[in-house]
């Protein structure tokens, strides 16, 4: 990749160049190997350029939570949030506590919380302790190591934990001015756990800056900025403690039901010794293919990390970022990457490093596996997602991009009619040029890969 026009070598027309005073690596490599599963890929190298450079993969990080998650989980793997009854029923009376224990759902909703209230209504009318919150499965914080404070403040790094609402974000409106001039702000699923701080005002002309993002010290939602009259915008905006938003959404959803909870609303102590249970009710999640598909085709964070929490709680009994670091690692690395580290599960973090070799043997590895079907239907082809206006018409790719400041990663699979397929990795870093130079560059090479 030394020179930025040349094609990349065996390749007519593909050409992944070096972009001004940047870092790349790239791989090609034919699906006909003997033996991709074992990580020693065997198939033709159409192409390689320093395909062993470490370099920052950004999203194209959810490659490996998307095939560790089905490899530890499998396809139908569904996520469980339960509410139990402490103690014993008596005269339509809960004498205990009531404890909503979450295991990592990615797409817990309101509907769910309100379905667990309506099962709770049905066992009994009052609850006489607490309402007690159990997050316990994941461990060490809610944020990954390498995660900036600027990500905190917004949407796509919301905070992650084992009992989790609405992708721990809230949605936030501001429509019409009220009589009084003020536009009108609203926040759902809303609680006492979540303030909001306004400064709007109405625009002149085209002159609107409208910006929602959260204090992640105060955990405080700011709505900033200007709207034209007649505006209704909606964003969405990460919740600083989310155990306790749900658990506070939970109480209302239990009171609109026709349960009362005379206790508090508090985190479950680890040293407490439980009651018996008089009660237990669950709601499951999509299953792990359909979470994973919505993980890949629009990059989300949040699910990428419920799922890495969840394959090394699985694995290791402990949902912690160490030992996802440790799982993922050392699955880079069985797949042909001779330096990688993996400190998330999302690719937010500024300290993660594979190598293009590792990623094309992760992806000839997943085309071997029973759940290959599973993983590259989650990707997104041309025309979706975070490929929506790139590459296309070009039949029979599945592709997973990857952008953080200064990286630009783009790797996945070309199925070919009349030739074997390929599985390819471009990664940029170090850019000093626009991203969209590099998107353009690498757009470029796999369309090479049909000539």
């Amino acid at each position: 990749m030394s020179d930025p026009t040349a094609p990349l070598a065996g390749i007519d027309g593909a050409s992944v160049g070096v972009l001004a005073a940047a870092r790349d690596g790239g791989e090609v490599v034919t699906a006909d190997g003997d033996d991709p599963a074992s990580g020693d890929i065997r198939g033709e190298v159409l192409a390689s350029a320093d395909p062993d450079r470490a370099l920052t993969p950004a999203s194209n990080t959810k490659l490996v939570t998307a095939a560790l998650a089905l490899d530890e989980l499998g396809p139908a793997y569904t996520f469980e949030t339960r509410v139990a009854g402490r103690g014993s029923v008596r005269d339509d009376r809960l004498d205990g506590d009531l404890v909503l224990r979450g295991s990592g759902a990615p797409d817990l909703t309101r509907e769910d919380l309100t379905d667990l209230a309506e099962a709770v209504a049905e066992e009994a009318s009052a609850v006489a302790g607490d309402l007690l919150l159990d997050g316990s499965r994941f461990a060490g914080g809610r944020y990954a190591p390498g995660w900036t404070v600027g990500d905190r403040r917004h949407a796509y790094g919301a905070p992650s934990s084992a009992l989790a609402l609405s992708g721990n974000t809230v949605e936030v409106r501001a429509s019409d001015p009220d009589e009084s001039g003020e536009f009108r702000v609203s926040v759902a699923p809303d609680s006492p756990e979540i303030a909001v701080e306004t400064d709007l005002g109405a625009a002149e002309g085209d002159d609107a800056a409208f910006e929602v993002f959260t204090d992640p010290d105060t955990g405080a939602v700011r709505v900033e900025g200007s709207l034209p009259a007649g505006a209704d915008r909606t964003e969405r905006a990460p919740v600083v403690r989310p155990e306790r938003h749900c658990g506070l959404v939970f109480r209302d959803a239990l009171e609109a039901a026709g349960v009362t909870v005379e206790g508090e609303v508090r985190a479950a102590e680890s040293g407490e010794t439980p009651a018996r249970e008089a009660f237990s009710r669950a709601v499951e999640s999509a299953p792990v293919a359909d979470l994973l598909r919505a993980m890949n085709v629009p990059s989300d964070n949040f699910v990428a990390e419920q799922l890495a929490r969840t394959v090394a709680a699985e694995r290791d009994g402990e949902g912690s970022w160490e030992r996802w670091e440790s799982l993922a690692t050392d699955f880079l690395g069985d797949c042909g990457a001779v330096a990688c580290r993996l400190r998330d599960g999302s690719g937010l973090s500024r300290y993660n490093l594979v190598t293009a070799r590792g990623m094309v043997g992760l992806l000839a590895r997943a085309d071997d596996a029973p759940w290959a079907d599973a993983f590259f239907d989650s990707l997104p082809a041309p025309g979706e997602g975070t490929l929506s206006s790139r590459l296309d018409g070009v039949d029979g790719l599945r592709a997973k991009t990857g952008t953080v400041t200064g990286t630009s990663a783009l790797s996945g699979v070309v199925r070919r009619e009349e030739e074997s397929d390929v599985f390819f990795s471009a990664v940029y870093g170090g850019l000093t040029v626009e991203a969209d130079e590099a998107r353009r560059r690498q757009d470029e090479f796999v369309r090479g890969l049909l000539k």
